[in-house]
């Protein structure tokens, strides 16, 4: 059998991380949840990000998304916020991104995206919130041509967070 543990093949392999001035940042926006800011998490340190910001999570349980997020939890900072409070989490230089359905979004595989991008995933329901869609300054979609149009939120993140470090980053690693 062939040994495909990832702790060793990544140890093994010319991986570099992300220089820290270009790293994303994932704001998860009124999630209802807790395993979907886990899963978000654990994506989130397997990219490399900055950091995470929970908007408006403080009603959901620390331990179950500490639970699944695993050890990732551990691997980033983690900022619990408020709407109002968001842009001061923001560095200077960052694009507010909305990952959303909306008029005017643009497709994700034909847009040019930052290279400095603030991520903003939406409730898992009802979507980005509308002020935090006014304060994006780029708004993409993920384009599903099968016949069903809908996607988990961490899923939806994956898709895109990875797609950025391929388009974005990889002549830089």
């Amino acid at each position: 059998m062939v040994d495909t543990h990832s702790k060793i093949f990544f140890s093994e392999t010319d991986i570099k991380a992300i220089p820290v001035e270009n790293r994303p940042i994932v704001i998860t926006d009124n999630f209802s949840t807790p395993e979907n800011i886990g899963h978000v998490i654990r994506l989130a340190a397997n990219i490399g990000t900055l950091k995470v910001i929970v908007v408006n999570g403080d009603t959901l349980r620390p331990s179950k998304i500490r639970k699944t997020a695993g050890t990732a939890f551990d691997h980033l900072p983690i900022e619990f916020v408020s709407a109002t409070e968001l842009s001061e989490h923001i560095p200077g230089g960052y694009t507010l991104t909305a990952l959303e359905t909306v008029a005017y979004a643009e497709n994700l595989f034909t847009a040019d995206l930052p290279d400095k991008m603030a991520l903003i995933l939406g409730n898992e329901k009802y979507g980005i919130s509308e002020e935090l869609l006014k304060l994006s300054n780029k708004k993409i979609f993920i384009p599903m041509p099968g016949p069903v149009k809908s996607m988990n939120v961490s899923h939806a993140a994956a898709v895109c967070l990875f797609y950025w470090l391929g388009h974005n980053q990889t002549n830089r690693l």
